[in-house]
């Protein structure tokens, strides 16, 4: 009987003294061989040249750069797609302190002594993406780019962290550090601030805007290959802003929605005369559709705008043809842009309407200050005082475009004192000086302010930045921020063509009013006066008596 129970009392100790033990090598086994397995394959890439890999959903990859020169001491790798995030991380295990995800992303490989190989890990999301990988080699005289980062995940982080509304789109990116051998620990970044710290450094910031209405992935990887190295940069970018290492790291730009943007940064050493590229990074301002074809909007907001924005622009077409001809019916139109504009600011400034209740009462508004105009013209006549009015639309849109070109940009008009007084000094202006020649002042007010609505009602269907002209004012009026942008204008093949057509109708325009004025009065009498006198004749003409009947 004892036999048994020894045999039982020494499985029981087993089990007792020796299962971690055993049980955790086992399961650390099991993760090893799972970690094996999660990174199926390899992928290797030699330096400066882009290659591009398709990844099925949740598939990790290595990725190993070949063709390394002993010369360089650091790589940077950018890992770009169009529309779906992918990460990046120096580690296999993809832990989240040595991660990043986004769908333009990359990291430093900082290369050992013997180094001819570097390697990194990709890993896709929940859907198939295609990803271009590309590889940067950098020397020890070189600024490693993201190497002083305190703000991001990255211990070394050469990304750009983009971030966008419908106001402005903000960048931004950690400080780089000073170059140094392989094998050598890279310098401190925050002990001292002399010239021979990376506080030296200064960062040179770009973009590159895509074509037009074209949304499309040959399009983005074509402009981000353009957009990777520092020569590439120089040659297709426009040099926004140079920003020194005392300043903080970010910039400000305009958000241009439906137009593909690409921003990059440039970390140059003075002192040595060389310099590194960040990843470059894009975006549209706003959600892309499922083929990514087209932006998708999150309701029907746009649609009204369209709406109304095509409405004035059919009116304008009338105006800048003869608008001086319908007198009455030019000032419903001033009317309703001057109440629908002041409106449309203040509620939006000071309230937390939504859209369409504040698109509500732009309109309601509008309409109101359009009829009163029409109504005093009506009753009182007074062209000069009327065309008055009119000549402060005409000196606000002057204004706008002084203030669309790079004259914005200017730090004297980040000042939001110094801009409004300005705008309003060209506003009143304009009118002033053109108000001895009311004739003339009111066919140019109405050629050029009708064919600028013209142009809005086609800008909004094809997302043209002459738009722009008057929504950079909107901006600035209702969002406090906006006076930190940067904003450069895309001017592409599309606005030419509109410019163009803008230019010719307010030469054919101006012309053709003129013309029609020509051997009349400068202004038609009021109507109420013509009215009173119409009435008077018609009693006149009226017997006060009438016979009697028989």
């Amino acid at each position: 009987m004892w036999k048994p129970c020894v045999v039982v009392w020494l499985f029981v100790l087993s089990v007792a003294l020796f299962p971690r033990s055993r049980c955790s090598g086992l399961l650390a086994a099991d993760a090893r061989s799972l970690d094996r397995a999660a990174v199926i394959g390899n992928i290797k890439i030699p330096l400066l040249v882009p290659v591009s890999v398709l990844l099925e959903p949740n598939e990790s990859k290595r990725v190993v750069i070949t063709n390394i020169s002993h010369q360089a001491s650091s790589v940077v790798t950018q890992v770009y797609s169009h529309m779906q995030n992918v990460t990046v991380s120096l580690s296999r295990f993809f832990s989240v302190d040595s991660s990043y995800t986004s769908s333009s992303a990359g990291v430093v490989l900082i290369l050992q002594p013997a180094a001819e190989k570097a390697k990194f890990y990709i890993k896709a999301g929940a859907e198939e993406v295609s990803v271009t990988l590309f590889a940067l080699p950098y020397t020890s005289q070189d600024p490693v780019p993201g190497a002083c980062n305190l703000e991001f995940v990255l211990e070394n982080d050469p990304n750009l962290h983009l971030m966008f509304n419908v106001y402005e789109t903000t960048v931004s990116f950690a400080p780089a550090n000073l170059g140094t051998s392989r094998g050598l620990l890279p310098p401190v970044c925050d002990v001292g601030t002399d010239a021979h710290t990376r506080w030296r450094l200064t960062y040179d910031l770009y973009q590159y805007f895509l074509p037009e209405n074209d949304l499309t992935v040959a399009s983005l990887l074509t402009g981000m290959r353009k957009m990777s190295s520092v020569q590439s940069i120089e040659n297709n970018g426009m040099k926004i802003t140079t920003i020194s290492s005392s300043q903080q790291t970010r910039l400000y730009g305009n958000s241009y929605v439906g137009i593909g943007v690409i921003y990059n940064v440039i970390v140059r050493d003075p002192l040595l005369k060389t310099s590194a590229a960040y990843v470059p990074v894009s975006t549209y301002t706003c959600n892309l559709s499922a083929k990514g074809s087209k932006c998708k909007d999150s309701d029907e907001t746009f649609i009204y705008i369209q709406v109304l924005c095509t409405v004035l622009g059919i009116y304008g077409l009338l105006l800048c043809l003869v608008g001086h001809r319908i007198f009455e019916a030019e000032f419903l139109f001033f009317g309703f842009l001057i109440f629908a504009f002041i409106s449309f600011v203040v509620v939006t400034r000071f309230s937390s309407l939504d859209f369409i209740r504040r698109f509500a009462i732009l309109v309601g508004t509008g309409l109101f200050g359009g009829l009163t105009m029409t109504l005093m013209r009506w009753r009182f006549g007074r062209p000069v005082i009327c065309v008055a009015c009119a000549g402060l639309v005409l000196g606000f849109l002057v204004a706008a475009i002084i203030f669309f070109t790079p004259l914005a940009n200017f730090s004297l008009f980040h000042n939001d004192l110094n801009f409004w007084m300005v705008y309003a000094f060209i506003t009143l202006v304009i009118p002033t000086v053109l108000l001895p020649f009311v004739k003339t002042l009111n066919i140019i007010t109405c050629a050029l302010v009708g064919s600028y609505a013209v142009i809005v009602a086609v800008g909004v269907y094809i997302y043209s930045s002459l738009t722009y002209i008057i929504l950079n004012v909107i901006k600035r009026a209702i969002h406090p921020d906006f006076a930190k942008v940067e904003s450069y204008a895309p001017f592409q093949s599309t606005d030419y063509i509109l410019t163009s057509v803008w230019v010719f109708l307010f030469i054919n325009g101006t012309i053709l009013q003129f013309i029609l004025a020509r051997n009349r009065l400068a202004f038609p009498p009021c109507p109420y006066q013509k009215w009173k006198r119409r009435n008077a004749v018609i009693g006149e003409r009226t017997p006060l008596l009438h016979p009697p009947e028989i």
